[in-house]
């Protein structure tokens, strides 16, 4: 892989971590409250990690759109920095690209001020949805225009990957960590957890096969291409992330609700699940890089 795909792929995989961790924090501030656990403890780190997490999806969307500029110029990453700004202001990638950034940068700046509140929390979900939207105009499903299927459908499929990524990096790894949240709160923040997930998951498998179909189409494609191989890799990691939440859903969460021993357990398949679906994330970002066999 040369210096240009590298950072192509590498710099996709950035901003998906980073915008999963916006959406599972913002979904997991909800469940906190409708759990009624203490939020205090939380809101600070919270807000810290969203903003660094901001930033990393701002930096990372910028080293895309080299990246980007590089492939669709035919130039190496040291000669595309003249032609940026024609790629921003006269493309529909960078129109879409500089509408992303400039969601994110207000999402970053309203976290900075830090005032919390129904009207900032709409803005913020409005303004992940506007991210959403413009990444998958982006990619291939952007190429049959705003009002096409298969951008709606993978616009579906970034926010629920989105969801389901965020929602068990920040509870395995920061909400699960919290002592002081008695075993009825955490239970109940867990079961809104596990409720979003399944529904997270159904829409990534619908329009998973629906971008699968459209995209690869056959089965010589799938196994044939590299495109299809990564999908097939991407697919197998999902499955076995799904298998890891069935886990937690049918066994973990009940024996969380009456242990700590259990709720330990749980933080464990969840950490374990993260690293799986960012494993997906790395196939996703890959597959960037590579035509779809549709396409050739």
């Amino acid at each position: 892989m040369d210096r240009v795909a590298l950072l192509q792929v590498t710099s996709a995989w950035l901003v998906d971590f980073g915008f999963a961790w916006l959406v599972g924090s913002w979904f997991g501030r909800r469940w906190l409250q409708a759990a009624n656990v203490p939020v205090a403890s939380y809101q600070e780190a919270m807000r810290q990690l969203d903003l660094a997490a901001a930033g990393l999806v701002i930096a990372s969307s910028a080293a895309a759109f080299w990246a980007a500029t590089a492939v669709m110029g035919g130039f190496q990453l040291s000669e595309a920095g003249p032609m940026l700004w024609t790629m921003l202001a006269s493309t529909s990638l960078g129109h879409a690209g500089a509408v992303g950034l400039t969601a994110i940068a207000l999402l970053l700046l309203s976290r900075l001020i830090h005032r919390p509140g129904r009207a900032a929390d709409g803005a913020i979900l409005l303004l992940l949805g506007v991210f959403t939207v413009t990444r998958a105009s982006m990619g291939h499903a952007g190429e049959e225009g705003f009002l096409s299927m298969p951008l709606a459908a993978e616009s579906i499929h970034l926010f629920a990957i989105a969801l389901w990524v965020g929602m068990v990096m920040v509870s395995g790894w920061f909400v699960l960590d919290r002592a002081e949240v008695d075993r009825p709160m955490m239970s109940a923040y867990l079961d809104a957890m596990s409720n979003s997930a399944m529904v997270a998951v159904t829409a990534i498998v619908a329009t998973g096969l629906y971008n699968a179909w459209h995209r690869v189409g056959t089965a010589e494609g799938l196994v044939g291409t590299n495109y299809g191989i990564t999908l097939l890799v991407k697919v197998i990691l999902v499955v076995f992330a799904i298998a890891l939440g069935g886990y937690n859903k049918f066994i973990g969460l009940p024996a969380a609700a009456n242990s700590a021993d259990g709720q330990r357990t749980v933080r464990f398949v969840l950490r374990l699940e993260a690293v799986a679906v960012l494993g997906a994330l790395a196939a996703a970002a890959y597959l960037v890089s590579q035509q779809p066999p549709s396409a050739m």
